[in-house]
C-alpha cells in the first residue's frame, strides 16, 4: 500500500493553502530539495552560494536576483538558473512566492 497523495495549493487553488510560513520543503530526496518560499516587499536574502545548480521559479511578485554584481529583475512566470557555486542574492521588490529546486 502506498502513502496517500500529498496535496496543497501554492496559488490559491482548490486544495488547502500552503499557509503563511516563510519556507516549506515540499520534497527532500537524496539531497535535492524543492522549497516553497514567501517574501514580503523589501526583504532580502544576503549573498550566498549553493554547492549545486539552483533553479528559482517565480510564482508571484517581483524580485531582483543578483549574481556576481549583475541584477536581473524577475516576475511571476519567470525562472532563473544559478550556476553551482555562483555567489547570488535576492531583493524582493513586491510580496513574492517562489519555488527553489536545489
Amino acid at each position: 500500500m502506498f502513502p496517500s497523495l500529498k496535496t496543497g495549493s501554492l496559488l490559491n487553488g482548490q486544495h488547502a493553502p500552503a499557509g503563511p510560513q516563510k519556507a516549506l520543503v515540499l520534497l527532500d530526496k537524496a539531497g535535492q530539495k524543492i522549497i516553497y518560499k514567501t517574501f514580503a516587499a523589501g526583504e532580502i536574502m544576503p549573498t550566498h552560494h549553493a554547492s549545486a545548480e539552483v533553479l528559482v521559479v517565480v510564482l508571484a511578485g517581483r524580485l531582483l536576483i543578483t549574481q556576481e554584481s549583475t541584477p536581473v529583475e524577475v516576475t511571476a512566470g519567470d525562472y532563473v538558473l544559478i550556476a553551482s557555486g555562483a555567489p547570488h542574492s535576492l531583493h524582493c521588490l513586491d510580496d513574492a512566492r517562489i519555488l527553489i529546486y536545489r
